[in-house]
């Protein structure tokens, strides 16, 4: 599947994985499957692009996130860096756990469209 412009600007259901990401994985698992129909990886695509992981936990992973941005914040301002270089660091730091944690919740469910199709 050809991936376009708009599919790289273009967010998923998880906002932080492109709907570009999903076509090119979609590939590269569909071709490992033996999944050659263009219809079916389209619809593997569509599947994932809508697809919300289950949402668990939320008012402690926001009391984690808010604890370590404050206290990253605290922390520079501590070694005589302005606070916002330490909050906008841990921001950073947060976002790439979250983006990796949506990728494999991800190619998580890929893989168990991929093994439903075989079944």
């Amino acid at each position: 599947m050809p991936i376009r412009w708009r599919d790289r600007i273009s967010p998923t259901a998880v906002g932080l994985v492109s709907r570009a990401w999903v076509i090119a994985e979609v590939d590269r698992a569909a071709d490992r499957a033996g999944v050659v129909d263009a219809a079916t990886r389209a619809q593997l695509v569509d599947a994932l692009v809508g697809y919300e992981p289950p949402r668990t936990h939320g008012l402690r992973n926001n009391a984690i996130v808010w604890v370590g941005l404050i206290g990253s914040a605290m922390a520079a301002g501590a070694i005589g860096l302005p606070g916002w270089v330490g909050f906008v660091a841990a921001l950073g730091a947060f976002l790439l756990i979250a983006r990796e944690l949506a990728v494999r919740a991800l190619r998580w469910r890929l893989a168990q469209l991929l093994a439903e199709r075989r079944t």
